[in-house]
């Protein structure tokens, strides 16, 4: 007779051989994960705080030009992003710069009827924003900022659309012009009337005559 005791000796140490091998396996799968997770979730936590400070910034600093950061995203939303990129790569050629055609001369007919209404203006004996804007650097001898223009203006002209943009863009081009000075302070722009002396003393080197 075969001697079965020793048979199943043998086959019950193979099956605990082997659950200890898969079991140490699992074991060492189950820590390089864990490890994983927590370097995961750390990175997200740096996230995290860095968003709370980008947002924290942003609001100081009050630009409306910089779009609102969206969300938290979802797995959802990014697969949204990616086949909405890709149908935007997919479109014809010939189709991507008659938009852009179409935008220019958008911007065409804008700066025409920009340039209309200020002909209207000046043909009405009404002062422009240009006049308005220097006038009002001109009354305060202390650097004044877009806002605080754009705030005098809207107080003393409530029936005239103002707007802080169409303000700011007066002011740098008065500092082009040579007529408004631009200063720096932290992180703010201010801005003052140039005054006549500073002018005489810009073209006196010009009219120099050379040796």
């Amino acid at each position: 007779m075969v001697d079965t005791s020793a048979d199943n000796t043998s086959l019950k140490s193979q099956y605990a051989a082997q659950i200890t091998a898969d079991l140490e396996r699992n074991s060492a799968e189950h820590e390089r994960l864990s490890s994983e997770v927590t370097a995961l979730q750390q990175k997200l936590s740096v996230l995290e705080n860095n968003r709370a400070l980008l947002r924290s910034m942003r609001q100081t600093l009050g630009d409306e030009a910089i779009g609102d950061i969206p969300g938290n995203a979802d797995v959802s939303s990014s697969q949204d992003g990616a086949s909405a990129a890709r149908k935007s790569t997919e479109l014809p050629a010939a189709r991507r710069p008659k938009k852009q055609a179409d935008t220019t001369s958008g911007r065409q007919k804008e700066a025409g009827s920009g340039r209309r209404r200020a002909k209207r203006v000046r043909e009405a004996g009404v002062p422009t924003l240009r006049e308005l804007v220097r006038d009002d650097l001109t009354q305060h001898r202390e650097p004044r900022s877009a806002a605080e223009v754009t705030a005098a203006l809207a107080q003393a002209l409530p029936d005239r659309e103002v707007k802080a943009t169409v303000v700011r863009s007066t002011l740098e081009s008065l500092v082009a012009k040579g007529e408004a000075h631009r200063t720096k302070q932290q992180k703010s722009v201010f801005y003052a009337a140039a005054t006549p002396n500073a002018a005489v003393g810009e073209a006196a080197p010009s009219e120099t005559p050379a040796s």
